[in-house]
């Protein structure tokens, strides 16, 4: 079993120096060795530039229809041209245990030198930073693996057990260390692993299968049969259904045909269902056939986020893109099943509850209940007018879901953040995000990498942001 301090998540390794200083700030500055030297990041010196150093302790309010948002400085960024990357949840169904995992990122969606942290008084105080050496880009035969690519672990109670269940990924990097040439061709597979102690310890992960393909093993992942089968991501959520069991959604490639009868080649979504089975204690999976949308509406539909309305039913939120299709515009996308995640309705735009349309950027949303008000939040961005694929990603809001539609309540868009000339270039993105409810407070807790934030689009700090809901 993996103890608490190997959790079976963890990005990896960079060209970079980083330092600890404060309590709850990092900072690193950036060290450049030997073209293909590796030099793992540590929290051993530090050098704060002038104008970062002015933002520690500074608070900024805002207010909106749902309530006040508060933002601060949290982790600044290690150095020139690097990013600090934080995902942070708590440990376990209950009670105020909390980890951090802090990365790196210098090339696109690659999260370097992960490092975690544990609360055990609902981030008070914190243990000291640690290496998560499970977690490193290893280099294979030919291929360069990493589990939890991506920065992010979803957890949930196991449903009609003791157990807890974790869905993680792995990622496989073909064409050089991502580290130093960015990402080219990428393998990426799902697997999943429970807890008999609310996440302390962890067993065997297993991987999740939507068609035949042989058993994982690090023999046999670098050979084509296994290369060329279930592949699929994952940095999403998974679920407790109240009906019983557990559902999470996965982005992968798939079939999509036309009203003509033409068949092409999409980004789609597809949930894997678990029913706990007590005689084997594990669980049992199915898979839902693809969700996709046609070409003419949206590139791809990725990054799903699951959620459970008042009534049973599930909402499935998906990114999508006008990038590439003249004159569409750009839409945020949703489905909802009625038979536990099985069928999907055909995609939809959302809209605001009077109906009307909204432009949203390529770009991830997330959706959450509160366990005070009960309503159900969405997360995400909206563009004052007309999107170009992944642009602008601002502003980022907050607004309450109207479950009998789905739709978004207009008159509560609440601003988390939004661009300004005196703090960020016109490229910023308020995109990349974790968001929980904070156990003892209520309050919303977002922790945000805006990108772009300086002219090095991967040069950003962490800011956390608490919404407190009035």
């Amino acid at each position: 079993m993996m103890k608490r301090g190997d959790f079976p998540y963890a990005p990896v390794v960079g060209g970079l120096q980083l330092a600890f200083l404060g309590i709850g700030l990092l900072f690193a500055a950036f060290s450049c060795g030997e073209r293909g030297v590796q030099r793992r990041i540590t929290q051993a010196s530090a050098d704060v530039p002038p104008e970062v150093r002015a933002e520690v302790g500074r608070t900024y309010v805002s207010k909106g229809p749902l309530g006040s948002v508060s933002r601060e400085l949290y982790v600044p960024y290690p150095g020139p041209d690097v990013s600090s990357v934080i995902s942070c949840d708590y440990v376990g169904a209950d009670g105020p245990q909390r980890f951090e995992r802090l990365t790196y990122q210098v090339f696109d969606d690659v999260y370097q030198d992960p490092e975690v942290r544990y609360s055990d008084d609902n981030g008070k105080s914190w243990t000291p930073w640690q290496d998560d050496p499970a977690s490193n880009i290893v280099k294979g035969k030919d291929i360069y693996w990493q589990w939890i690519a991506n920065n992010i672990v979803a957890s949930c109670p196991a449903s009609e057990s003791t157990r807890f269940i974790q869905v993680c990924m792995l990622r496989g990097f073909e064409g050089g260390d991502p580290r130093l040439v960015g990402l080219h061709k990428l393998h990426d597979y799902v697997f999943y692993t429970l807890s008999n102690d609310g996440g302390k310890t962890w067993g065997p992960r297993k991987q999740l299968k939507y068609e035949d393909g042989p058993e994982y093993s690090e023999d046999i992942r670098e050979t084509p049969g296994f290369l060329a089968k279930n592949k699929c991501w994952f940095y999403y959520n998974i679920v407790a259904h109240k009906p019983g069991g557990v559902i999470f959604p996965v982005s992968l490639n798939a079939t999509h045909t036309e009203e003509d009868g033409t068949a092409s080649t999409v980004g789609g979504v597809r949930c894997f269902i678990g029913r706990w089975n007590p005689g084997r204690e594990d669980f049992d999976w199915s898979v839902s056939e693809p969700i996709t949308a046609s070409k003419k509406v949206t590139s791809y539909l990725e990054e799903p986020w699951i959620a459970e309305l008042a009534g049973g039913d599930l909402l499935l939120d998906m990114r999508g893109t006008n990038a590439g299709i003249p004159d569409a515009p750009g839409r945020h996308w949703y489905s909802v099943s009625k038979d536990g995640g099985g069928t999907w309705t055909e995609p939809a735009a959302w809209r605001y509850d009077d109906g009307r349309p909204f432009d949203s950027p390529a770009t991830m949303a997330k959706i959450l209940r509160h366990s005070k008000t009960g309503k159900l939040y969405w997360f995400g961005n909206i563009s004052r007018g007309p999107t170009a694929g992944n642009s602008p990603r601002y502003p980022m809001y907050m607004a309450e879901i109207d479950e009998t539609v789905p739709a978004l309540k207009r008159s509560g868009l609440t601003v988390i953040d939004d661009y300004d000339p005196a703090r960020h270039t016109p490229r910023v993105q308020f995109s990349n995000f974790s968001v929980f409810e904070n156990r003892e407070t209520h309050a919303f807790e977002v922790y945000l990498s805006p990108y772009g934030q300086y002219q090095n689009v991967y040069q950003a700090s962490v800011y956390k942001y608490l919404i407190r809901l009035e």
